[in-house]
């Protein structure tokens, strides 16, 4: 009666907890999902709660002090098939509160440093954004074509520095407006082989667009399956990133699979600041990963463990100030989840 009552077609439950955790900064995230569908209709919405919690350590000046914060997170996606070919998806999003630890870590330090004049305020991050995309299987089955547009406004925390002309501090910028857009294809090139290729572009404001491209290359062997992935990115007038991944995944049990993976990333350092000198240096990333997997078909449940490791360069004389924030860690990362088909 139920499934009745909300949608005639397939209708799932997904949750998620996901725990990344370092000597200083543990970061626990829940997430539930719903997706039903009826007739030519697809809903999807989802629901995060993000737990932040951090042992801020000035280098200069400044108290030891314990962070914690919360962000909550709330999606929604309507899809419509218009024929065999083609489908379209209208989607919205919003959150409230820090959106990576990093911020968390940079306002505390503006508190600390301007807190006392009375012309600083505590900072109230959150933010919503819109987004469309069309999906064109130009070979149905084989061959797919994904176009997204998207629009988000971030109220941000912002960086502050003193005004010696006026003898205050001021805050930096607070708002950006970000315009996107993607195009994805992927193509089947034999029974056990299919590659993809993603180009994305990104206008943030008061700043040069930001392009990116990546590959994906998926095969099969019997029990076994593959992927690798390769990407750039790049911004004007500096900054360029790089990275790659592979994946094996095992079937070894009607029921049971396994997976091991590997990332890497690399990129020369952030090109704008949220404040005068909070810019984060380059860095070098590594993570291997890997978990088990059972799936009956209504019911599937995974757990997964990760080790990440994050080498910052050096720092120059204008961010020392960040030393504790931008120092290179040792990171763990637990994932369960399990999802309900009905």
């Amino acid at each position: 009666m139920a499934a009745d009552y909300w949608f005639s077609g397939t209708q799932e439950i997904t949750g998620t907890g996901e725990i990344l955790s370092a000597d200083d900064i543990e970061i626990r995230t829940y997430q539930t999902r719903y997706s039903g569908i009826e007739g030519p209709w697809t809903v999807e919405a989802g629901v995060s709660w993000s737990e932040y919690g951090e042992d801020y350590a000035p280098i200069v000046s400044g108290e030891d002090t314990k962070l914690t914060e919360e962000t909550i997170q709330a999606d929604l996606s309507i899809t419509r098939k218009w024929n065999e070919s083609i489908s379209g998806t209208l989607r919205f999003s919003a959150y409230d509160g820090f959106a990576e630890y990093r911020s968390i870590w940079t306002s505390e330090y503006y508190r600390q440093f301007f807190g006392d004049f009375e012309d600083y305020y505590s900072p109230d991050p959150h933010g919503h954004a819109f987004g469309a995309s069309v999906d064109w299987d130009y070979l149905p089955g084989t061959g797919k074509a994904v176009f997204n547009f998207g629009y988000s406004r971030d109220e941000i925390a912002p960086g502050w520095s003193f005004n010696p002309e006026v003898g205050r501090p001021e805050p930096g910028r607070e708002n950006l407006n970000t315009v996107s857009g993607s195009v994805r294809a992927e193509q089947v090139l034999a029974p056990w082989l299919k590659t993809g290729l993603n180009l994305t572009a990104r206008k943030t404001t008061e700043r040069s667009g930001r392009y990116g491209v990546a590959n994906t290359w998926a095969a099969s062997a019997g029990p076994l399956g593959f992927q690798i992935n390769a990407g750039y990115t790049g911004e004007s007038p500096s900054f360029n990133a790089v990275y790659a991944s592979g994946l094996v995944e095992w079937n070894f049990l009607p029921q049971w699979s396994a997976y091991l993976g590997y990332r890497a990333y690399q990129d020369g350092g952030e090109i704008e600041a949220s404040g005068f000198n909070s810019l984060a240096p380059a860095i070098e990333s590594r993570e291997i990963f890997g978990g088990l997997r059972w799936d009956r078909g209504d019911l599937a449940i995974s757990g997964g463990v990760g080790f990440l490791s994050t080498d910052y360069e050096p720092l120059s004389e204008e961010n020392e100030f960040f030393g504790n924030l931008y120092k290179d860690r040792d990171w763990v990362t637990f994932r369960l989840s399990a999802s309900y088909r009905f």
